[in-house]
C-alpha cells in the first residue's frame, strides 16, 4: 500500500511538467497550481490522546462519598451516573435535581481516597458535578431498577470486604500488645474529638430546637433563670378553667385597701371626692380714710410695743434714724451668754465676736463662714441655726434641702414653694417675711414715734 503523502507529492508535481511542454509563444500568463491545505496541517507525529479513549462505566466504578466529612451529606458524581444510566443531560430530563460544581479541595479528596483520576479522563475531571445521593437513589429505584439492584449488590460486597479487612486487622492486633494499646488510644481520642465536636455544635449551632410533638422550643437549662421550687410547684387547683372555680392564687388586701373596696359599703371615700375647702370670704370695701386710720393705729401700737421692750432691756438708749438702728432698737430675742474661752469650731481660736447655733451649739466667727458684719448683727436678734440644722422659717420642716433659699440680709431659710417662688432666684434675694421694705418702714415709724414722745 502506497504512502498517501507520496501520492500527493506526485499529483502536485504533474502540472509543472505540463507547463514546461507548452509553446513559448503563448501570451497567456501561467497560473501556479493550487497547493492542498492538507500538506501544511498534516503532522506525521500526531497521536490519539488518552482523553478520547472510552472506558465504560460499570456499577463497581460508581463513587458515593460524604462531603464535607462527618456532615451526613452524601453525593454522586454526575458524569459517572449519566454514563452508567445513559442519560445525556440531567438538566433536561430531571430539572428539579440539585447539583453543584466540585471544588478543588473536594477533587483532591476524591483522587486521594477513591482514585477518581483513574476512572475519568482529564476532560471530565476538569468539570465534575456532584448530585445529592438521596435523589439519585430514588430515581434509580423507580426508573432503573436492574442497574440499581446491581449497584446495591456491589455496595454490599464492598462492605463485606471492608468488614473482613477489619477482622483481619483485629486478629493481628490481638497478638501485638503495642498495637492494641495504640488502637485503644486512638479510640479514646476519637471519642474525645466526637464529644468535643458535639458540645461545640450544641453551644454554637443548636442552642434551641423545636419539638414538633409538643410544639415547645427546647433550650439549655443553664441559660435561663430558675425560680424557686415553691414558686413553680403546682397546687391542688393550678388553673381555673371556669369562673368561680377554686384555685390556690389569692391576693392579700391591707386594711386601708379594704376600706376603699365596695364590699357592701365603702368606708373610706376620701379618694373619691375632691378635697373640701372653705369658701372664700366676701371682698372688703375699705375707704381711703379708714385705711389711713388703720395704718396710724398699727404704727402707734408698734411704737408702744417697742417702748415697752426698750424699757425692759435698756433703760436709756439713744435712738437712731437709720434702718439698721430701727431694726435693732427693739430686739425680741437675747442671745445666751457665751464662754470667753470657747474656741471657734472652724479656726479653733478664742476671742472675738462669735455666733452660736441654737440647735447644735456650734460656734463660729462670722468671718470664718464669710458672714458680713451687718448680717452678723442681725443674726443675734433671733434664734439662728447653722446650715446643717436649718429648717424653713415658715413650715419649720427640714426636708427638700435643694428647694431652700436663704435671705441675703437675715440668713433665714425658706422653701421656694412656701414663699411663692417657682424656682431658685438668681443674685441677691431679700425675704418678704422679715426683711421687706414695708416692715422696715413700720419699724422706722415706730422709732420716730418713740423719739418724739421722749422729747415731749
Amino acid at each position: 500500500m502506497e504512502d498517501p503523502v507520496v501520492n500527493e507529492e506526485s499529483n502536485i508535481s504533474a502540472p509543472e511538467v505540463a507547463d514546461s511542454t507548452e509553446p513559448e509563444t503563448s501570451t497567456e500568463p501561467s497560473t501556479p497550481a493550487p497547493i492542498s491545505s492538507r500538506r501544511e496541517t498534516y503532522n506525521k507525529n500526531a497521536y490519539i490522546m488518552l482523553d478520547v479513549n472510552h472506558r465504560k462505566v460499570e456499577a463497581r466504578d460508581i463513587i458515593e462519598y460524604e462531603w464535607p466529612a462527618k456532615s451526613g451529606d452524601r453525593w454522586f458524581i454526575q458524569e459517572q451516573i449519566g454514563e452508567l444510566l445513559g442519560i445525556k443531560s440531567f438538566s433536561r430530563k430531571y430539572p428539579d435535581f440539585s447539583r453543584r460544581k466540585v471544588n478543588h479541595e473536594e477533587r483532591e479528596f476524591l483522587e486521594w481516597n477513591y482514585g477518581v483520576h483513574r476512572l475519568l479522563n482529564e476532560t471530565l475531571l476538569r468539570d465534575m458535578n456532584a448530585m445529592r445521593a438521596s435523589e439519585i437513589h430514588d430515581m434509580m429505584q423507580s426508573d432503573f431498577l436492574d442497574i440499581y439492584v446491581e449497584y446495591k449488590r456491589v455496595v454490599a460486597q464492598r462492605e463485606r470486604e471492608a468488614q473482613m479487612e477489619k477482622a483481619k486487622e483485629m486478629e493481628a492486633i490481638k497478638n501485638d500488645a503495642g498495637k492494641l494499646a495504640e488502637l485503644r488510644k486512638k479510640a479514646v481520642q476519637s471519642a474525645v474529638d466526637f464529644n468535643k465536636d458535639l458540645q461545640s455544635q450544641r453551644r454554637n449551632e443548636r442552642k434551641h430546637f423545636w419539638d414538633i410533638q409538643t410544639n415547645i422550643i427546647q433550650s439549655r437549662r443553664n441559660s435561663w433563670k430558675v425560680m424557686k421550687a415553691e414558686a413553680t410547684r403546682p397546687g391542688p387547683y393550678p388553673v381555673a378553667l371556669i369562673p368561680g372555680q377554686y384555685q390556690t392564687y389569692y391576693k392579700k388586701f391591707t386594711k386601708d385597701e379594704l376600706n376603699r373596696l365596695p364590699l357592701g359599703t365603702v368606708i373610706d371615700s376620701t379618694h373619691l371626692f375632691p378635697i373640701g375647702r372653705e369658701p372664700s370670704p366676701p371682698p372688703l370695701n375699705i375707704a381711703q380714710q379708714d385705711l389711713a386710720r388703720q395704718e396710724r393705729e398699727e404704727a402707734m401700737r408698734g411704737a408702744r410695743e417697742a417702748m415697752m421692750n426698750q424699757n425692759q432691756t435698756v433703760k436709756q438708749e439713744p435712738a437712731e434714724t437709720s434702718s439698721t438702728s430701727a431694726t435693732t432698737a427693739a430686739p425680741s430675742y437675747v442671745p445666751p451668754p457665751q464662754d470667753p474661752n470657747r474656741k471657734c469650731d472652724s479656726c479653733e481660736k478664742t476671742g472675738g465676736e462669735m455666733i452660736c447655733c441654737t440647735v447644735c451649739k456650734i460656734v463660729y466667727h462670722p468671718r470664718c463662714i464669710e458672714m458680713p458684719d451687718r448680717m452678723a448683727a442681725l443674726v443675734k436678734t433671733y434664734e439662728w441655726s447653722c446650715v446643717d440644722c436649718r429648717v424653713c422659717s415658715i413650715c419649720n420642716k427640714p426636708e427638700k434641702e435643694e428647694e431652700i433659699v436663704f435671705c441675703d440680709r437675715c440668713d433665714r431659710g425658706f422653701h421656694t414653694f412656701c414663699v411663692g417662688l417657682k424656682a431658685l432666684p438668681r443674685g441677691t434675694w431679700i425675704c418678704d417675711s422679715y426683711c421687706s421694705t414695708d416692715r422696715q418702714n413700720a419699724a422706722r415709724r415706730a422709732s420716730n414715734a418713740t423719739v418724739s414722745s421722749g422729747r415731749r
